[in-house]
C-alpha cells in the first residue's frame, strides 16, 4: 500500500458522507479513495458507453419513424383496395341481377 503524506481537512454535506460510505472498504479513507478511483477509471467508459447507447436509441429511432411511414402507406393501400373491393362486390351483385333478368 501506497505511504499516505498527504493529510487534509475537509468539509462535505450529510449527502455526500453516505455516498462516502456506501463504498467498499474498512475505513473512511479506504471508502474515499475507492470512491474517487472508481470515478476516475470507470466514469469514460461509462460516458463512451452512454454516447454509444445514445447513438442506438437515434438509430432506432430513425427505424421506427421509417416503419410507422410504412405502416401508413400499407394502411392506405389496404383502405384503397378494400373501397375497390367493395365496388367490384357491388358491380358483381348489379351485372348478377341483370343475368337472372
Amino acid at each position: 500500500m501506497a505511504q499516505k503524506n498527504n493529510i487534509r481537512s475537509i468539509r462535505f454535506s450529510d449527502e455526500l458522507a453516505g455516498l462516502i460510505d456506501r463504498q467498499v472498504g474498512r475505513t473512511f479513507t479506504e471508502k474515499f479513495e475507492n470512491l474517487v478511483t472508481r470515478c476516475v477509471w470507470e466514469l469514460p467508459g461509462k460516458e463512451a458507453e452512454l454516447k454509444r447507447l445514445d447513438g442506438e436509441i437515434k438509430e432506432k429511432r430513425k427505424q421506427l419513424q421509417t416503419m410507422i411511414m410504412q405502416l401508413q402507406n400499407l394502411k392506405k393501400t389496404m383502405n384503397d383496395v378494400q373501397s375497390k373491393l367493395i365496388w367490384l362486390e357491388k358491380v358483381i351483385e348489379t351485372e348478377t341481377e341483370v343475368w337472372e333478368a
